[in-house]
């Protein structure tokens, strides 16, 4: 599995993923690649298939200026691993390339799935977000320290 930059070739992909109700109800609407920041969303791809998308988005929540994490993947890619190895990739893009500070996570608190996944990348929880929400948050300074643990 690995990511490649989101582009306008992938529409088929963002519309058949925003059709599943689990990634409509959890994530809502995909936002599409813009000017200003192409390169934060990526196609996970296995083999020759895109299966979903990971990346990072403004977030709303908080103060407002930062960048969460997203992930949405295809219903037979699910329960493969296939969304911690792209958040890990995602996560690793934040810190090492980008440069970011820190990474956010607006988990709703139905979603069990990406709760596990955020502990697993070492994120912790740092109260209520937008309504029905948990804000995770990975500090660039604490990556080794969790890196180590998982």
């Amino acid at each position: 599995m690995n990511l490649r930059p989101l582009n306008q070739s992938d529409d088929e992909l963002l519309s058949s993923l925003e059709q599943q109700d689990d990634v409509w109800e959890f994530v809502g609407t995909l936002p599409l690649p813009d000017e200003e920041h192409p390169h934060h969303l990526f196609a996970i791809v296995e083999g020759q298939a895109s299966v979903g998308v990971a990346g990072l988005v403004r977030s709303q929540a908080l103060d407002g200026t930062d960048f969460e994490l997203l992930c949405a993947l295809r219903s037979e890619a699910q329960g493969r691993g296939f969304a911690k190895q792209a958040c890990q990739l995602v996560m690793a893009w934040a810190f090492d390339t980008a440069k970011l500070e820190r990474v956010i996570a607006c988990i709703g608190d139905t979603n069990d799935g990406a709760r596990a996944i955020a502990t697993k990348l070492g994120m912790a929880e740092a109260g209520s977000g937008p309504p029905g929400t948990t804000v995770y948050i990975k500090d660039r300074g604490k990556r080794k320290r969790a890196s180590k643990q998982g």
